[in-house]
Parts: structure tokens; sequence; C-alpha cells
């Protein structure tokens, strides 16, 4: 019972032992870090997305801002040399007015646009990180695989050779005994025949000496054939 309770034991613990090796493989934890990274990834390309977008905007509204500076100077211009003063400076308001609209958007733009190459950069370097990292991936896989196989069979050449839970010591005895018992009736045959053999000897021993004594008191043992003489010796008798 004890032997039993003793390998249950061993199989549970070497079981939990697979289970934790399983839980932190290598290359599961490394395609975890991989799913991390995208989601870094994703991040950094919707920033990407936004603030491209946004720069694209400013650049448009400058460009905006800038046509519109220029259509105001051509009006006031024109109006300068109509005399009309009133249209002159209304004009010349709009044109400062878009003017420093136009400064702002491009303001914004030179300090938006580092901002954008960077989060290019950024985004680069988490794709190729990723990339080593799918790499670095596959060949711990590959490690992890050779080391597990030879983990194996490591614990399989170590097991060669061993009893596989069976006493053959006793099954040996077990056997042992039987071809003993087996030699004690094969002994015990023969030494029945042999008595065998005497008993029949002494059989024979013995008719041989009823028959001579019978002989001697003129009988002959039943079976016999009689001689002649004693029949002649029987017949004067009777005479």
């Amino acid at each position: 019972m004890f032997s039993f309770l003793q390998k249950v034991w061993v199989q549970l613990f070497g079981f939990l032992h697979d289970t934790v090796d399983n839980l932190s493989d290598a290359g599961r934890t490394a395609r975890q870090a991989i799913r991390e990274l995208d989601g870094q990834i994703r991040q950094a390309e919707e920033s990407v997305t936004d603030v491209s977008a946004e720069l694209r905007l400013m650049q448009h509204e400058q460009e905006k801002a800038s046509k519109a500076a220029d259509k105001w100077g051509r009006v006031a211009a024109k109006a300068a040399e109509s005399n009309d003063r009133t249209a002159a400076v209304e004009a010349v308001q709009q044109q400062v007015q878009a003017e420093e609209l136009e400064a702002s958007y491009s303001s914004n733009v030179k300090r938006l646009s580092p901002m954008l190459d960077q989060l290019k950069a950024r985004l680069s370097d988490l794709r190729q990180k990723k990339t080593e990292m799918q790499h670095k991936t596959t060949v711990l896989d590959a490690r992890s695989k050779v080391a597990k196989a030879e983990s194996r069979a490591a614990r399989y050449l170590g097991n060669v050779g061993e009893r596989p839970g069976v006493d053959f010591d006793e099954l040996e005895r077990k056997v042992d005994r039987q071809e003993a018992k087996a030699a004690a009736l094969a002994d015990m045959a023969h030494d029945k025949a042999a008595l065998n053999v005497d008993a029949r000897l002494q059989d024979y021993s013995r008719k041989d000496v009823i028959a001579d004594k019978l002989m001697a008191l003129g009988l002959m043992p039943v079976g016999e054939a009689v001689p002649a003489a004693v029949k002649k010796i029987g017949g004067n008798n009777a005479d």
C-alpha cells in the first residue's frame, strides 16, 4: 500500500512540475510581450494619424490665411489708388487679421511637425522591435522544444533498466519455488516407480519360494504343468 501511494505521489509531483514548466514557457511569455507591444503600436499609429490629420488641417488653414492676406493687400492697394480711404483702411484691417491668423497657424505647424516626426520615428522603432521580438520568439520556441525533447529523452534514458513497478526478485523466488516443487514431485514419482519395481521383484521372489515349498510337499503351484515323473509317482501311489 505504501509503495502504491509513493508511486501516486511521484506521478502527482511530476505532473505539477510539468504544469509549472508549461506555464512558464519562454515562448508563451515572449508572445504575450509581443501582444502588449502590438497594443503600443496601435496607440502610436492612432497618434500619428490624429496628429498628421491635425497638421494637415493647420497647413491648409495657414495657406488659406496667406491667400486671404494677399487678397486684402491687393484690395487695400486698389482702394488707395482710388483715394478710397475707408475701403483701404478696412482692407488693411482684414489683411492684418489674415496675416495674424497665418502666423498663428505657422507657429502651430512648426511646433507640431517635429512632434509628428518623433511619433513616426517611435512607431518605426516599435515595428522594428516587434520584428526582432518575433524572430527571437521563433528562436526561443525552437530552443524550448529541443530542450523539452532532450529532457524527455534524458528521463526515459534514466529510467531504462529500472523495474517498472514490478518486483522481479519476488517473481523469481516464486518461479524458484514452483521449479523446486516440480523437481520434488518428479523425485517422488521416480522413487515411487523404483519402489514398484522392487515390489514386483519381491513378488517374483516370493512366488519362487512358494513354488519351491509346494514342490517339496509334492504339490504343484496353481497353473503349473505337472511333470511326467510326478504323474507316474502319483499313479503308482494310486495303485
